[in-house]
């Protein structure tokens, strides 16, 4: 489903949040709800659409295509809907695409917490990551252009790439929970972007999101 564009759609005016605020510490449900909280402050339908379009705006860093981060990321938008914040799990989300969504309780008070919590951090200062975080994203990083999974996409194996790759990729079995195994992919992600402004890994962190981003917008074929 594509993503409708309205002319002064008022999404346009929402400020977007630095990413260093947001990258690590809170999870794509929460920020989820924080979509629909400012929807709902905004009095604008609550539409799959919209929460697309809110995410892509307030969590660019997130919620737009690791290599068009113009374009917002719908696949990565519905899995945490579905998986992060949808019955069974977070509960901070209710609804469906063709519906709509709306906050439960807890999710609003999540919301509202999340959004106190951004604010609050510290005033756009982008601290780099220390040397002992490097060293760490680099093993994992690296970790993932060693996997089964890694080799058949570089070779184009695609057909050949299975859930047990996968989950073995992200550091998970078979009996892990999706959302565990999809927040490890949300985690390499996260060490691979911020890699990526270092001169000599930006090779390997090229590679590493493409692939990654590959599992992303396959999630749902890798999970029987």
């Amino acid at each position: 489903m594509g993503v409708l564009v309205l002319t002064n759609n008022p999404i346009d005016k929402l400020e977007s949040f630095q990413s260093e605020k947001y990258a690590t510490g809170i999870t794509n449900a929460k920020l989820a709800a924080v979509a629909l909280l400012k929807l709902e402050e905004n009095e604008i339908e609550k539409t799959f659409e919209n929460v697309v379009m809110t995410l892509q705006k307030l969590f660019p860093g997130k919620f737009s295509l690791i290599t068009y981060p113009e374009i917002p990321d719908t696949i990565r938008v519905d899995n945490t809907l579905r998986l992060d914040a949808g019955k069974n799990h977070a509960e901070y989300i209710t609804g469906n695409r063709p519906k709509g969504y709306r906050l439960t309780a807890t999710g609003r008070v999540a919301a509202e917490d999340t959004v106190q919590q951004l604010m609050s951090s510290s005033k756009g200062i982008k601290k780099p990551i220390s040397g002992t975080q490097r060293n760490r994203y680099t093993k994992l990083v690296n970790g993932v252009t060693k996997t089964e999974c890694f080799k058949k996409f570089s070779t184009q194996q695609l057909s050949e790439i299975n859930k047990l790759d996968v989950r073995r990729t992200l550091h998970c079995t078979l009996e892990t929970p999706d959302e565990k195994a999809h927040d490890n992919l949300d985690a390499l992600i996260d060490m691979t972007l911020k890699l990526k402004p270092i001169k000599e890994y930006e090779k390997l962190a090229n590679g590493v999101l493409k692939f990654l981003e590959y599992l992303e917008k396959n999630w749902e074929e890798f999970q029987t």
